[in-house]
């Protein structure tokens, strides 16, 4: 029984685009354009010295294109998710650059319907040697060591909150302001000076967190662009991923980003990741 193939050919008069089986036996095979009816000579070439086979077709002496395991119609999924994370762009780019006044407000949305942050907070001596004797209070509760000069506490109040650290008998008191959000760790190295007093407050970049969210912003622009080329998989899958961390609005970005990223592990069969199979 002679082996039959799937393939993807064009016709030389109309240019109709269509699938057909071929049996794999290096002979010329008359097909018909199923548009135009336009009958036209096909033949496949197999190298069998190569560990793999590549086989060509040819249209008139062209050589055609790449073989298929199988042929599934397009959707306007990838579409439809690079539309999202252009929203999900535009949304991240205006918190970036109103980065303050979305940031506070978008916490207490978030606060509003229940979520908290997980802090992680390493405190060190000026030799970065760790310190598991120090007081630390987050919003009036003590957060005790857990080794190794790490200090962990999850269901935190989001928000943007004073961390205080001190002991009266080597350190320092010392004021740092972190940022609680949702759905990430807020991890920060705390170093301690030796004396008594209080030590210069750490207040909270707003600058620093205006570039965060403006890259992981360009990460939805990278997505939407593989999208809308249905190219590049592991791109858009990423692009969407990391743009939930944009914060966009109100976490309107987060939620669209979510959704975008649904979309594409279920569009995936659409994007051409290179060629894949035999090449005619």
């Amino acid at each position: 029984m002679v082996k039959q193939m799937k393939g993807r050919t064009t016709c030389p008069k109309c240019k109709k685009e269509f699938v057909l089986d071929l049996p794999e036996d290096n002979k010329n095979h008359e097909v018909t354009c199923p548009k135009c009816n336009n009958k036209f000579l096909i033949k496949t070439k197999c190298d069998e010295k190569k560990s793999k086979k590549e086989c060509s077709w040819e249209e008139y002496g062209e050589p055609r294109k790449t073989i298929l395991s199988s042929i599934k119609p397009k959707t306007n999924k990838p579409l439809i998710c690079g539309i999202i994370l252009l929203c999900v762009f535009g949304l991240g780019i205006s918190t970036t650059v109103f980065s303050e006044t979305f940031v506070e407000t978008s916490l207490d949305t978030a606060k509003a319907v229940g979520l908290t942050g997980t802090v992680k907070i390493t405190i060190t001596d000026q030799f970065n040697n760790s310190l598991d004797n120090i007081t630390v209070v987050l919003n009036e509760e003590t957060i005790e060591p857990n080794g190794n000069g790490t200090y962990y506490k999850q269901g935190v109040e989001l928000g943007i909150h004073a961390l205080l650290l001190s002991n009266a008998e080597a350190y320092k008191t010392k004021k740092v302001e972190l940022l609680i959000a949702p759905f990430i760790v807020t991890e920060s190295t705390v170093e301690m000076e030796e004396g008594i007093g209080e030590a210069e407050t750490v207040y909270f970049d707003f600058v620093g967190c205006s570039i965060i969210l403006g890259i992981f912003s360009v990460f939805a622009l990278l997505g939407m662009i593989a999208c809308f080329k249905r190219q590049h998989f592991d791109l858009a899958l990423a692009g969407s991923f990391l743009a939930i961390f944009s914060f966009g609005f109100f976490f309107i970005g987060s939620i669209l980003s979510i959704i975008s990223f649904v979309v594409v592990m279920r569009s995936r069969e659409e994007f051409e990741d290179g060629k894949k199979g035999k090449i005619f």
